[in-house]
């Protein structure tokens, strides 16, 4: 008989999104992305009982999102020491190893299906070694994959590495056969991440400036343009004449040639030593120029430090230099997987508390990708899916929703990721939305490490989504980034942005931010990014020559010269209120570019090395629809703390000095003569003023500069 129980993870089916207005109060400290992970975990393991789910979650947002009836549901165990040609029964082999839990989750999967109904996949502790993306589609609507109780179930993103050899020169090698059309994206020994084989090295104390090769000017074409598929370098640079065969270079670029908006892979492919020029087989939409930083890997002559890898294709080879003191025994996992689990029409499944990590590092990139797509987990089509208390780490992209509506992802831990923590949008072409997605409580570090231009999280064609209650911490560009980026297609309204907590964004770009929303619909978005804290936003940006600006750099008066936001608004984004954010140690706070009817109110800002406030016609230029109203800047609490005193630069020679108006603002600081600076000039005094200048300008009402306490 087989055994049976009711899973509160069965509660998860009904489960209903209250409107942001709605929510149940919570304590304090109860949707702290540690907490609700802990909390969310134990009350939706396999085992766990409705008094349990009810205890664990009492008093947190889930609270009240996470209810319905439970019902009985048949259970399919799955074991690392389980057999497919047992039942899947049993969570343990019976004494005479006559039957138990099956080894692998396809098999699971297709007993399910075999049985139909409303089905438990039960994982146990141990270690999965996946091959092959697992599937999921209409079939398994409703399934439930969960961690059973107080295990910890761990899915790899490609083969363990067995039979390491000691060669005489100290490196080691080992034979290696993948399924066809699979490469190693990354090596993991002892579960750290190892280094590609690359020139110039990694440097060894995590220097984002170290490490680099910096672009020459091409002497011989002139057309900036060409720079999508070529760039130069000085003599003595490469390391490699002629032979291009397995190189990539992993370069600094953007939409426009001497950006430094976001970075690529870009295979090579021939190197003309003639011209010192290496062409690429770029993209028509991503741009490098004089001083693009770069670094190549994929050869096997930049093999030559520890811990730097390379496979040998042809070979079927693996070779790698050990770090001191690592034994040939020690674990190894090549990563070749960009997708775990693929969700292709699976409405209502639910993911809990499993552990995705060692993939293959793709997503997130201009070449040769989907948009922003694969994904440890990756949705198409499927909605109320629930991803909730797992763990996901070393891969291309956390979680990526496409098209899929209602999905929760709820307390997950993502971490160490090449592009995106989380994308929730669309595919470009077929253009379906991913209305009303909740990402809440979730810790998401570490992010961008291959592809700079992501976010822990970014959406897009999603509208009324809520996004609350996450830490966010070490970003290459963006901590939330969100909105329309090409029109109509990928329209977003109805946004909210709230209680989150951001931590060192912008990492490694020359132009980015904590907190991101575009708006190319133009149109009013009726969004809010509300009561956030934003702490340590940077910039990484350099000059030609290979030397840096200062970290918390920025200069108004020269260009090219970094940009760094803790929140803004670009592309025409208008109707956005935000509200009541704490900022501090940023370099510019609240940024508002091309769009109108915007508010900023009940903000507290501090120690910003930058201006505190910056508004920007550019994106909007040409533009003024009929319902556009001024952007509005009033009832914010300021300290200027920087060396020049900026408290708002308004740059706006199309929409001109009724752009924005400011009002009720409480300064405090090193104000001054010059800390106001309108273009078109308005005050008396010229482009640059003081407050007292803004106001005879009636340009602000009745703000006010504070002594300092």
């Amino acid at each position: 008989m087989r055994l049976r129980f009711a899973p509160i993870l069965s509660i998860l089916l009904a489960m209903l999104f209250p409107q942001p207005g709605k929510l149940a109060s919570v304590s304090p400290n109860a949707d702290a992305p540690d907490r609700l992970q802990t909390a969310v975990r134990e009350a939706t393991c396999a085992e766990a009982s409705p008094a349990t789910f009810s205890d664990k979650l009492k008093g947190t947002s889930l609270s009240n999102i996470l209810t319905g009836a439970s019902a009985a549901r048949a259970v399919f165990y799955v074991s690392p020491d389980g057999k497919d040609t047992w039942s899947g029964d049993l969570p343990k082999a019976n004494s005479r190893r006559t039957d138990g839990p099956f080894a692998s989750i396809e098999r699971a999967r297709d007993a399910a299906r075999q049985k139909g109904g409303q089905n438990t996949i039960a994982m146990g502790n141990g270690n999965y070694y996946l091959a092959e993306p697992i599937v999921f589609d209409a079939r398994d609507a409703g399934l439930i994959i969960a961690a059973r109780c107080n295990e910890a179930p761990v899915l790899h993103g490609g083969p363990i590495v067995h039979n390491w050899t000691a060669q005489a020169d100290g490196r080691w090698k080992a034979s290696l056969k993948l399924p066809a059309g699979r490469d190693v994206g990354d090596l993991f020994v002892s579960g750290a991440r190892q280094t590609r084989a690359r020139f110039p090295n990694a440097p060894l104390d995590g220097d984002p400036r170290k490490g680099w090769l910096f672009a020459a000017k091409c002497t011989q074409d002139d057309d900036i343009w060409h720079g999508n598929t070529r760039f130069c370098f000085h003599a003595g640079d490469l390391p490699i004449s002629k032979n291009a065969a397995g190189l990539v270079a992993h370069i600094v670029g953007g939409f426009h040639p001497g950006s430094q908006w976001g970075s690529d892979t870009l295979p090579v492919a021939s190197i003309d030593t003639a011209n010192r020029a290496i062409n690429t087989q770029g993209t028509s939409y991503f741009f490098t120029a004089e001083g693009s930083r770069y670094f190549l890997t994929g050869a096997a002559a930049l093999l030559d430090a520890p811990g730097e890898w390379w496979y040998d294709r042809a070979k079927s080879q693996l070779d790698y230099i050990p770090t001191d003191r690592l034994p040939t025994s020690s674990t190894a996992v090549a990563g070749i997987l960009p997708t775990f689990f693929r969700l292709d029409g699976a409405d209502g499944m639910v993911v809990s508390g499993l552990q995705f990590r060692d993939g293959d590092p793709q997503g997130s990139g201009k070449f040769g990708t989907d948009t922003r797509s694969f994904g440890a987990i990756r949705l198409d089509h499927s909605d109320g899916v629930r991803l909730l208390g797992n763990s996901i780490d070393n891969v291309g992209v956390g979680i990526h929703v496409s098209e899929s509506k209602d999905v929760l992802i709820a307390g997950n831990v993502i971490g160490d990721v090449a592009g995106n923590g989380i994308y929730v949008g669309t595919t470009y072409g077929s253009f379906g939305k991913s209305d009303g997605a909740r990402i809440l409580s979730n810790h998401i570090h570490d992010i961008g490490r291959v592809y700079f231009e992501t976010a822990g999280i970014w959406f897009q064609a999603a509208d009324n989504i809520r996004i609350a209650h996450n830490l966010v911490e070490n970003t290459a560009q963006f901590g939330i980034a969100g909105g329309s980026l090409w029109g109509a297609q990928d329209a977003v309204h109805d946004a909210v942005i709230e209680h989150n907590e951001i931590r060192n964004a912008n990492q490694q770009t020359a132009d980015g931010g904590a907190i991101k929303l575009m708006g190319e619909q133009a149109d009013l978005l009726n969004s809010s990014i509300r009561y956030n804290v934003i702490t340590g936003t940077g910039q990484l940006m350099n000059r030609a020559d290979g030397t840096f600006w200062p970290f918390g750099y920025e200069n108004i008066n020269e260009w090219p010269t970094p940009i760094s936001w803790a929140i803004y608004t670009d592309g025409k984004a208008s109707g956005v209120r935000i509200e009541g954010n704490t900022l501090s140690d940023n370099i510019s706070a609240i940024g508002i570019n091309g769009g109108w009817s915007n508010l900023v109110t009940g903000n507290v800002i501090t120690r910003g090395s930058g201006a505190a406030f910056r508004v920007d016609d550019g994106t909007g230029r040409g533009w003024r629809p009929p319902w556009a109203r001024p952007n509005r800047i009033e009832s914010n609490i300021v300290s200027i703390d920087s060396s020049n005193g900026l408290a708002a630069y308004v740059y706006a020679p199309d929409h001109g000095p009724g752009y924005v108006q400011f009002a009720h603002n409480r300064y405090t600081g090193n104000l001054n003569d010059k800390s106001f600076r309108i273009h078109p000039s308005i005050m008396p005094s010229g482009e640059f003023g003081s407050l007292q200048d803004l106001q005879k300008a009636g340009a602000d009402t009745e703000s006010v500069v504070a002594p300092s306490e």
